[in-house]
């Protein structure tokens, strides 16, 4: 015996695909906000970077993973070492760990203020050697300023600006 189907009524698709709407509507309501618009700080002769965007959860955690690769970041001031050497964490006050940011000369005269936001280009590095780096880019601050990041990802940031 063949099975009989049965075609539905077209008030009865019609109202499925409004239902169908109307739940596309609610996803979007409860959907995560769109991601943070970074502005290019490095200028436009400058390919796009693999990474822009905000110092969230995600990109702490891979951090490792950028190691040698150009980032730009939206971040927030947490603690200033001197005007070169200073943490940033999350700007949306999310629970990341502070990072550890050290800018060339070249990055901006950029003053950070801890709670202040900043855009940060750079391209990070696996572990920072504290004694390489303070000599490397002659900083304001000694070896045993850097110690306790000593073996840690950091920030050597090209660019500071700030975020807008």
């Amino acid at each position: 015996m063949r099975a009989h189907r049965r075609r539905p009524l077209a008030g009865t698709t019609l109202a499925a695909v409004l239902a169908l709407a109307g739940c596309a509507q609610d996803d979007a309501a409860t959907a995560p906000d769109s991601p943070v618009e970074v502005p290019d700080i490095r200028g436009e002769d400058d390919l796009d970077d693999p990474h822009t965007g905000a110092l969230d959860a995600g990109f702490h955690e891979d951090l490792p993973a950028y190691d040698g690769i150009e980032v730009t970041l939206l971040a927030e001031v947490v603690e200033v070492v001197s005007p070169r050497v200073f943490t940033v964490s999350s700007p949306d006050g999310g629970e990341v760990g502070p990072v550890l940011v050290v800018a060339t000369e070249e990055a901006g005269d950029v003053e950070p203020q801890p709670g202040t936001p900043l855009v940060v280009a750079a391209t990070p590095d696996v572990s920072l050697e504290a004694r390489a780096v303070a000599e490397e880019l002659a900083l304001d601050v000694g070896p045993e300023q850097l110690a306790e990041w000593d073996g840690q990802p950091f920030l050597p940031a090209e660019v500071l600006a700030p975020a807008p």
